[in-house]
């Protein structure tokens, strides 16, 4: 199940749901494999450094795919299998098509940092290739996950056991991971949903641990940016 949208048929802003699962890691996600690929793309084949950075960007992408899905499969997923199996179906089914071509991204990026010469022009042009073709159909898995996914179980359990679910996920990620995570997502999210994520940890986390997020943000924003997130905190 995908859904479409014609952008020229909307006539007036569509609705939000009230907390979404899935909107900050996805923004990360979009970034992480956009860069991924587009660094496949422009590479200098003759680099060696450079491949051999990019096979392990590509490991770091999938580790991150891996992560984002079991969290998905041990949280969300038996809520909708009980309250909306007909999706729960199509979210196993994508689970079970995406994660060996995963795999596949990890097996070819081994000779694109191995091979030399002609060989290695041939091999990181066909990872640029998978890495395309793979984001392209992972985007839509992405869409009915937030287009129709989230609006479906937001009105199934109602907001606040959407909550215990966002709660459960995040307290259950262990620090390295969770740093790791949000180096990816605070630079592709918006100021609001910046101020947003890091002012629900400020009020609900120890204040060490907000401080190292606080750090982390500084290094993975621009400097106006992170003014900026600091004006709106009050940081």
């Amino acid at each position: 199940m995908t859904l479409t949208t014609d952008s020229h048929l909307i006539t007036e802003a569509p609705a939000m749901v009230a907390l979404d699962l899935y909107k900050d890691i996805h923004k990360g996600i979009r970034a992480d494999l956009f860069a991924v690929t587009g660094r496949a793309g422009s590479l200098d084949p003759t680099d060696a450094a450079g491949r051999a950075a990019l096979a392990e960007a590509v490991r770091f992408s999938v580790d991150l795919l891996v992560s984002h899905a079991e969290h998905e499969d041990r949280v969300i997923q038996p809520v909708l299998e009980v309250e909306r199996p007909d999706l729960a179906e199509v979210i196993a089914a994508d689970h079970h098509g995406l994660e060996p071509r995963m795999d596949g991204l990890v097996a070819l990026a081994g000779p694109v940092a191995e091979v030399d010469g002609a060989d290695a022009r041939r091999w990181l042009h066909a990872l640029y290739l998978d890495l395309a073709l793979f984001t392209g159909d992972y985007l839509r898995h992405q869409e009915t996950e937030e287009r129709v996914v989230m609006p479906a179980l937001e009105a199934a359990i109602g907001f606040e056991a959407v909550l215990g679910l966002h709660t459960a996920i995040v307290s259950s990620i262990p620090p390295d991971e969770m740093a790791s995570s949000l180096a990816v997502m605070l630079p592709a999210m918006d100021v609001d949903d910046r101020t947003e994520l890091l002012g629900g940890m400020r009020a609900s986390a120890p204040a060490e641990a907000f401080e190292g997020v606080w750090a982390l943000a500084g290094t993975v924003l621009t400097p106006a940016d992170h003014a900026a997130l600091g004006a709106r905190l009050g940081v």
